[in-house]
């Protein structure tokens, strides 16, 4: 683990214990020290409701802990030194740790076949990915949800998402992939895209290969018969399927930009600031501003795999001393 988090992280696995019911006598001392502060009793309290009322549920799902760790030491760099105290920041450190990688898995009908039942994947924060029954994953973001029925693999494999998700289909010629979000179907045999829900609109990025749209479907009978409106995409094309009118319009873009939060590692070569920001800001999660006139002929090059963004801008103010940041009390960060 990186360093800004090694002083935190053995209080975190105490509490995780203390919740699960298995801190041993040696490390009580520690966590009793811990609690006696006030606000890490609230904390406390707090984060026991949230996991007591999850830990019935069983989990399927893997958290991307080293996402999670990159959030949570983005918020607690920014906090600690700059506006709250050492408390404080580990507060907000054990409650991120605590729900950002909390994934829920629950099923349903489980009078019936187990093996068929339905089922839901979803998350609290941060990124999660789901293996689905074909072999197929779904990478969660910020409390996204994933549903199907057990029919799902007999002769379609449909799932009803919210949220915003990426997918990477396994490719079956013989049983299409189907995704109902919001009014929009969307049917690919074997390929990896993007889906985000917004307020007013649906927003899909296709990385590789082909995809049809069919507006107005609710369900996954909606993808049988004639329908008006339908279009197929290929990859490198973003589609956005507007919720009032049904209407969708598309255009090339960046499709591998809008995947980018569910990769392992981005990498910068001699990219301007405005560029490292504009990524930085989707990898994080976290708004970032460009406020004041920087040194736009600065040139970056590096590669962003674990490390919290205090340590990145960090780096990027010490290769550009012209380049300065300061965090937020929203937890947002300017550049300046």
């Amino acid at each position: 683990m990186i360093q800004e988090m090694k002083d935190n992280r053995p209080i975190v696995d105490l509490i995780i214990k203390s919740l699960k019911n298995t801190l041993p006598d040696t490390e009580k001392t520690a966590f009793d020290e811990w609690i006696a502060v006030p606000e890490n009793r609230e904390l406390y309290r707090k984060v026991s409701a949230v996991w007591s009322a999850a830990r019935a549920k069983a989990s399927s799902v893997r958290p991307d802990e080293r996402k999670t760790w990159r959030k949570i030491s983005a918020m607690v760099n920014g906090m600690s030194g700059r506006r709250y105290g050492a408390i404080s920041a580990m507060a907000a450190s054990v409650a991120a740790v605590l729900i950002a990688g909390l994934a829920v898995y629950t099923v349903s009908d489980q009078a019936h076949d187990r093996t068929m039942a339905d089922a839901s994947f979803g998350n609290v924060a941060g990124k999660t990915v789901a293996t689905l029954p074909d072999g197929s994953e779904v990478w969660l973001r910020n409390g996204a949800h994933v549903s199907y029925d057990k029919d799902f693999g007999r002769k379609t494999r449909s799932v009803s998402l919210s949220g915003e998700a990426f997918f990477d289909v396994a490719k079956d010629a013989d049983r299409p992939f189907r995704v109902s979000i919001s009014g929009l179907g969307i049917e690919v045999l074997g390929t990896s895209f993007d889906i985000k829900d917004c307020r007013d609109r649906v927003v899909v990025s296709l990385v590789e290969g082909t995809v049809r749209l069919v507006p107005g479907c609710l369900d996954s009978s909606g993808f049988s018969g004639d329908r008006d409106g339908v279009q197929v995409i290929t990859a490198g094309e973003i589609a956005s399927y507007s919720k009032s009118d049904g209407i969708i319009s598309v255009r090339t873009g960046d499709t591998a930009f809008a995947s980018l939060w569910a990769h392992d590692r981005i990498s910068f070569r001699d990219d301007d600031i405005e560029s490292v920001c504009r990524e930085l800001s989707v990898w994080y999660d976290v708004k970032i501003d460009i406020i004041a006139e920087t040194d736009h002929a600065a040139r970056l090059s590096f590669t962003v795999t674990d490390e919290p963004l205090d340590v990145i801008l960090s780096l990027i103010n010490k290769a550009s001393p012209e380049i300065d940041y300061r965090y937020l009390e929203d937890g947002s960060v300017q550049i300046f």
